[in-house]
């Protein structure tokens, strides 16, 4: 199996990486993930997929996930010489008060990030690429967590990145060049609602942001075929 083999083969020679722009068609977002690493699924991948079958998953059980978590892309790499793992998803919900948080100011954004930082007892960071990320380090129900969380159109993004161990160097590097790689269809001549001065936004975009640890989707099933695969 072609994740097996990466890890394998990452110990003995450079890899040209497999790497595929996913188009979130149903929320006005791209983002690019290279499978030769990753298991990824989307709402548009998961009828007939092989990979599903490989994982001892159904349909109907990712079409629940995803439904139930409001989730647009599940992505999932094994580390195959331990129990560790990183689980990576796509949410958006719809909110009111923002329309897209790059057209507010540095002040703002460390505002609204200490804010849901203090919601979530979190640290944070403004992590910038094209957009501006608030970035949340935190763990809860026994996982550790990075969320980015950026405002487009007037829809909250949420890039959740769950793992069992602690995060290195290498996992966080990993995960920023696919949080780089996200570009949205944005309309930046979308007036925003509310004054920039007031607190409102602020206590308001709360509610489009992961405020607990997602129930696993694809984990409870696939870590008890992991070791047979190893």
């Amino acid at each position: 199996m072609k994740k097996v083999l990466l890890f394998v083969l990452l110990m003995l020679v450079p890899i040209v990486g497999d790497a595929t722009t996913f188009e979130l068609k149903d929320i006005d977002m791209n983002i690019t993930i290279d499978e030769s690493e990753w298991y990824v699924f989307t709402p548009d991948n998961i009828l007939d997929n092989p990979e599903l079958e490989d994982l001892g998953l159904t349909y109907e059980y990712m079409y629940e996930s995803f439904q139930n978590n409001q989730a647009y892309l599940d992505a999932v790499l094994f580390f195959y010489d331990s129990e560790d793992y990183i689980e990576l998803f796509v949410r958006r919900v719809a909110l009111e008060d923002i329309r897209n948080l790059t057209n507010y100011d540095d002040a703002f954004i460390n505002r609204l990030g200490q804010v849901l930082a203090d919601e979530q007892n979190a640290n944070y960071e403004i992590y910038r690429t094209d957009y501006p990320f608030i970035l949340l380090d935190y763990m809860d129900q026994g996982f550790y967590l990075q969320e980015y969380y950026t405002i487009v159109n007037g829809y909250g993004y949420t890039i959740t990145v769950q793992k069992p161990e602690a995060f290195s160097s290498e996992d966080t590097a990993r995960v920023e060049e696919i949080v780089d790689s996200v570009s949205f269809d944005a309309d930046l001549s979308l007036e925003e609602p509310n004054s920039k001065e007031t607190n409102k936004e602020v206590n308001y975009i709360i509610i489009g942001v992961a405020s607990i640890a997602l129930v696993v989707v694809i984990l409870v099933v696939v870590i008890k075929n992991k070791k047979g695969r190893a």
